[in-house]
């Protein structure tokens, strides 16, 4: 079981996504959903002027507006401060640590995928930013 599945963590995260003014003020004209996919397991949260009104961990019968997907090893960096939110979620290598001869410049990929509706998605990039950081900050106060 991941971070993302217990109970006592999605209250805290939840409770510390509503009293973040930076994502209240981000979100206040939003509603939508975001699905948080940790591997196989999964938070999906309602978002509706600028709070989370609920959350479940699974995906209701209506979906959700968008969603990021990725390993826990890649969550876990973001948690531990090893990689930024925008390193995980944007395409492109920037750290060649595991890559000393570069073979891998250029590369395209991303740790977390944004999947749904990407317009959506880019236009809650600020309360996405503060989404991630709030939930490292959450995650490492266990």
């Amino acid at each position: 079981m991941s971070f993302i599945s217990k109970p006592a963590f999605q209250a805290r995260f939840v409770k510390a996504l509503n009293n973040n003014s930076s994502f209240v003020e981000q979100t206040r004209w939003f509603d939508g959903s975001v699905l948080l996919e940790v591997d196989s397991e999964r938070l999906w949260l309602k978002i509706y002027s600028g709070k989370v009104i609920d959350y479940q961990n699974a995906v209701p019968p209506f979906g959700f507006t968008f969603k990021f997907t990725g390993s826990e090893a890649a969550w876990k960096d973001l948690i531990n401060g090893k990689r930024r939110w925008a390193d995980l979620t944007y395409p492109g290598k920037r750290d060649f640590s595991d890559d000393p001869d570069l073979k891998r410049v250029g590369e395209i990929s991303v740790s977390i995928a944004t999947e749904g509706n990407l317009l959506e998605a880019g236009r809650m990039t600020e309360a996405m930013f503060q989404l991630a950081y709030t939930l490292q900050a959450t995650a490492a106060k266990r």
